[in-house]
């Protein structure tokens, strides 16, 4: 396996852990106050929520200051409250879609 092939699997766990590990459930609950539909910069958007930033810290700077986050509304979004929250490295190729209920963490 190559390092970016190690580093995109490693991205992918963190970005899984978001939506299970408790040090992140005030950033999801939130997720909403970010603009909808417009990308945002992962980390400044964990920092603003006091959410631990030693994780993604260790993708290094190159990764990090590229990761960034936009979510829609799901279609059902009256009825689910989902919404699909795409993460992606700028200028790469990765990418990771969540979908997720902030009312129901």
């Amino acid at each position: 396996m190559s390092d970016w092939e190690e580093a995109e699997e490693e991205l992918s766990t963190f970005i899984h852990d978001l939506f299970l590990n408790n040090e992140y459930l005030e950033w999801r609950k939130d997720l909403k106050s970010a603009s909808e539909g417009k990308w945002h910069s992962l980390v400044v958007s964990l920092d603003k929520h006091g959410a631990p930033l030693e994780e993604i810290a260790k993708f290094g700077e190159g990764i990090v200051s590229k990761l960034v986050f936009n979510y829609v509304k799901a279609p059902d979004y009256r009825e689910s409250r989902m919404l699909m929250i795409q993460f992606t490295v700028s200028g790469g190729m990765w990418h990771s879609l969540m979908w997720h209920c902030p009312e129901r963490n």
